[in-house]
Protein backbone atom coordinates (compact mmCIF):
# COMPACT_ATOMS: atom_id res chain seq x y z
CA UNK A 1 0.00 0.00 0.00
CA UNK A 2 1.23 3.45 -0.89
CA UNK A 3 1.42 5.20 2.48
CA UNK A 4 1.42 8.60 0.78
CA UNK A 5 -2.16 8.11 -0.46
CA UNK A 6 -4.63 10.50 1.14
CA UNK A 7 -7.14 9.04 3.57
CA UNK A 8 -10.78 8.70 2.62
CA UNK A 9 -13.81 9.78 4.61
CA UNK A 10 -12.85 7.32 7.38
CA UNK A 11 -9.53 9.17 7.94
CA UNK A 12 -7.60 5.87 8.08
CA UNK A 13 -4.22 6.72 6.57
CA UNK A 14 -2.03 4.37 4.60
CA UNK A 15 0.66 4.71 7.28
CA UNK A 16 -1.81 3.60 9.97
CA UNK A 17 -2.89 0.57 7.93
CA UNK A 18 0.67 -0.37 7.01
CA UNK A 19 2.06 0.07 10.53
CA UNK A 20 -0.87 -1.90 11.98
CA UNK A 21 -0.89 -4.60 9.30
CA UNK A 22 0.09 -7.38 11.73
CA UNK A 23 -3.04 -6.70 13.79
CA UNK A 24 -5.37 -5.38 11.05
CA UNK A 25 -4.70 -7.80 8.19
CA UNK A 26 -6.76 -10.69 9.59
CA UNK A 27 -9.97 -8.69 10.28
CA UNK A 28 -9.66 -6.83 6.96
CA UNK A 29 -9.21 -10.14 5.13
CA UNK A 30 -12.26 -11.54 6.95
CA UNK A 31 -14.39 -8.55 5.91
CA UNK A 32 -13.14 -8.93 2.33
CA UNK A 33 -13.92 -12.65 2.28
CA UNK A 34 -17.42 -12.02 3.68
CA UNK A 35 -17.95 -9.35 1.03
CA UNK A 36 -17.11 -11.87 -1.71
CA UNK A 37 -19.02 -14.75 -0.07
CA UNK A 38 -22.25 -12.77 0.29
CA UNK A 39 -21.80 -10.55 -2.82
CA UNK A 40 -22.11 -7.37 -0.77
CA UNK A 41 -19.64 -4.51 -0.83
CA UNK A 42 -19.26 -2.77 2.58
CA UNK A 43 -21.48 0.32 2.69
CA UNK A 44 -18.91 2.36 4.63
CA UNK A 45 -16.48 1.88 1.73
CA UNK A 46 -18.92 3.45 -0.75
CA UNK A 47 -18.62 7.04 0.46
CA UNK A 48 -16.10 9.18 -1.39
CA UNK A 49 -14.48 12.30 -0.02
CA UNK A 50 -14.46 14.67 -3.00
CA UNK A 51 -11.81 17.37 -3.04
CA UNK A 52 -11.66 20.04 -5.73
CA UNK A 53 -8.17 20.26 -7.24
CA UNK A 54 -7.29 23.53 -8.97
CA UNK A 55 -6.21 23.11 -12.62
CA UNK A 56 -5.60 26.56 -14.11
CA UNK A 57 -7.14 29.96 -14.73
CA UNK A 58 -9.22 31.91 -12.28
CA UNK A 59 -9.59 30.37 -8.83
CA UNK A 60 -13.13 31.80 -8.63
CA UNK A 61 -14.53 29.68 -11.51
CA UNK A 62 -15.74 26.17 -10.61
CA UNK A 63 -14.89 24.89 -14.12
CA UNK A 64 -11.19 25.39 -13.30
CA UNK A 65 -11.28 22.66 -10.66
CA UNK A 66 -11.11 18.90 -11.12
CA UNK A 67 -12.78 16.67 -8.53
CA UNK A 68 -10.51 14.16 -6.83
CA UNK A 69 -12.37 11.27 -5.28
CA UNK A 70 -10.73 9.86 -2.15
CA UNK A 71 -12.08 6.45 -1.22
CA UNK A 72 -11.40 4.64 2.04
CA UNK A 73 -8.05 2.86 1.66
CA UNK A 74 -9.54 -0.40 2.97
CA UNK A 75 -11.85 -0.41 -0.06
CA UNK A 76 -8.76 -0.22 -2.27
CA UNK A 77 -7.54 -3.50 -0.73
CA UNK A 78 -10.85 -5.19 -1.62
CA UNK A 79 -10.81 -3.62 -5.08
CA UNK A 80 -7.30 -4.95 -5.75
CA UNK A 81 -8.36 -8.50 -4.89
CA UNK A 82 -11.43 -8.26 -7.14
CA UNK A 83 -9.38 -6.63 -9.90
CA UNK A 84 -6.87 -9.48 -9.87
CA UNK A 85 -9.62 -12.12 -9.94
CA UNK A 86 -11.51 -10.30 -12.72
CA UNK A 87 -8.33 -9.91 -14.76
CA UNK A 88 -7.61 -13.63 -14.36
CA UNK A 89 -11.14 -14.48 -15.59
CA UNK A 90 -10.76 -12.18 -18.61
CA UNK A 91 -7.33 -13.60 -19.48
CA UNK A 92 -8.25 -17.27 -19.00
CA UNK A 93 -11.36 -16.87 -21.16
CA UNK A 94 -9.48 -14.82 -23.79
CA UNK A 95 -12.03 -12.01 -23.55
CA UNK A 96 -9.58 -9.12 -23.84
CA UNK A 97 -8.16 -8.38 -27.28
CA UNK A 98 -4.59 -9.68 -27.31
CA UNK A 99 -3.13 -6.28 -28.20
CA UNK A 100 -5.18 -4.28 -25.68
CA UNK A 101 -2.60 -2.07 -23.98
CA UNK A 102 -4.56 0.02 -21.49
CA UNK A 103 -5.03 -1.17 -17.92
CA UNK A 104 -3.10 -4.41 -18.37
CA UNK A 105 0.00 -5.62 -16.60
CA UNK A 106 3.14 -5.56 -18.81
CA UNK A 107 1.40 -3.34 -21.39
CA UNK A 108 1.67 0.41 -21.82
CA UNK A 109 1.38 3.22 -24.32
CA UNK A 110 4.83 2.10 -25.53
CA UNK A 111 3.60 -1.41 -26.37
CA UNK A 112 0.57 0.11 -28.12
CA UNK A 113 2.73 2.50 -30.18
CA UNK A 114 5.14 -0.31 -31.05
CA UNK A 115 2.25 -2.47 -32.32
CA UNK A 116 0.81 0.43 -34.34
CA UNK A 117 4.23 1.23 -35.80
CA UNK A 118 4.66 -2.41 -36.88
CA UNK A 119 1.18 -2.46 -38.51
CA UNK A 120 1.82 0.80 -40.40
CA UNK A 121 5.32 -0.22 -41.51
CA UNK A 122 4.06 -3.65 -42.60
CA UNK A 123 1.23 -2.09 -44.62
CA UNK A 124 3.58 0.46 -46.19
CA UNK A 125 6.11 -2.25 -47.16
CA UNK A 126 3.31 -4.32 -48.72
CA UNK A 127 2.21 -1.35 -50.83
CA UNK A 128 -1.08 -0.96 -48.97
CA UNK A 129 -2.75 2.29 -48.07
CA UNK A 130 -2.56 2.35 -44.29
CA UNK A 131 -4.26 4.77 -41.98
CA UNK A 132 -5.97 4.97 -38.67
CA UNK A 133 -8.75 6.77 -36.91
CA UNK A 134 -8.02 8.04 -33.43
CA UNK A 135 -10.73 8.85 -30.91
CA UNK A 136 -10.12 10.48 -27.55
CA UNK A 137 -13.04 9.92 -25.21
CA UNK A 138 -12.91 12.63 -22.58
CA UNK A 139 -13.95 11.58 -19.12
CA UNK A 140 -14.73 8.06 -20.34
CA UNK A 141 -14.58 6.51 -16.87
CA UNK A 142 -16.76 9.28 -15.43
CA UNK A 143 -19.60 8.47 -17.83
CA UNK A 144 -19.78 4.67 -17.69
CA UNK A 145 -23.39 3.60 -17.30
CA UNK A 146 -23.66 0.99 -14.54
CA UNK A 147 -26.58 -0.89 -16.13
CA UNK A 148 -24.74 -1.24 -19.45
CA UNK A 149 -21.60 -2.42 -17.63
CA UNK A 150 -23.58 -5.10 -15.77
CA UNK A 151 -25.27 -6.25 -19.01
CA UNK A 152 -21.85 -6.57 -20.66
CA UNK A 153 -20.60 -8.64 -17.72
CA UNK A 154 -23.63 -10.94 -18.09
CA UNK A 155 -22.93 -11.27 -21.83
CA UNK A 156 -19.26 -12.08 -21.13
CA UNK A 157 -20.21 -14.96 -18.83
CA UNK A 158 -19.50 -13.62 -15.36
CA UNK A 159 -21.32 -15.67 -12.72
CA UNK A 160 -24.50 -14.41 -11.07
CA UNK A 161 -22.66 -14.16 -7.74
CA UNK A 162 -19.92 -11.97 -9.24
CA UNK A 163 -22.48 -9.76 -10.96
CA UNK A 164 -24.34 -9.34 -7.67
CA UNK A 165 -21.08 -8.24 -6.02
CA UNK A 166 -20.44 -5.66 -8.76
CA UNK A 167 -24.03 -4.40 -8.51
CA UNK A 168 -23.50 -3.93 -4.77
CA UNK A 169 -20.13 -2.27 -5.41
CA UNK A 170 -21.61 0.22 -7.88
CA UNK A 171 -24.94 0.94 -6.21
CA UNK A 172 -25.68 3.39 -3.41
CA UNK A 173 -22.42 5.27 -4.05
CA UNK A 174 -22.30 8.68 -2.43
CA UNK A 175 -19.83 11.52 -2.07
CA UNK A 176 -19.28 14.47 0.23
CA UNK A 177 -17.41 17.52 -1.03
CA UNK A 178 -14.63 18.47 1.38
CA UNK A 179 -13.20 21.99 1.64
CA UNK A 180 -10.82 22.57 4.52
CA UNK A 181 -12.59 20.83 7.42
CA UNK A 182 -16.12 21.31 6.09
CA UNK A 183 -18.20 18.64 4.33
CA UNK A 184 -21.23 19.03 2.11
CA UNK A 185 -24.38 16.97 2.41
CA UNK A 186 -24.06 13.59 0.63
CA UNK A 187 -24.67 13.46 -3.11
CA UNK A 188 -25.46 10.36 -5.19
CA UNK A 189 -23.12 8.91 -7.82
CA UNK A 190 -25.17 7.29 -10.55
CA UNK A 191 -22.53 6.64 -13.21
CA UNK A 192 -18.79 6.35 -13.58
CA UNK A 193 -16.37 3.89 -12.08
CA UNK A 194 -15.16 4.52 -8.51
Amino acid sequence: MDVSKAAGIDNLSGKFLKDGAVVLSKPIAEIGNLSIKYSVFPTDCQIAKLRPLFKKGSTTLPKNYRPISLLPLISKIFEKVIHDQTQMFLNENKIIYEFQSGFRKNFSTDSCLSYLNDKITSGFESGLHTGMILIDLQKAFDTIDHEILIKKMEFLGFSEKVILWFKSYLSKRTFKVNLNKTFSEPGKLLCGVP
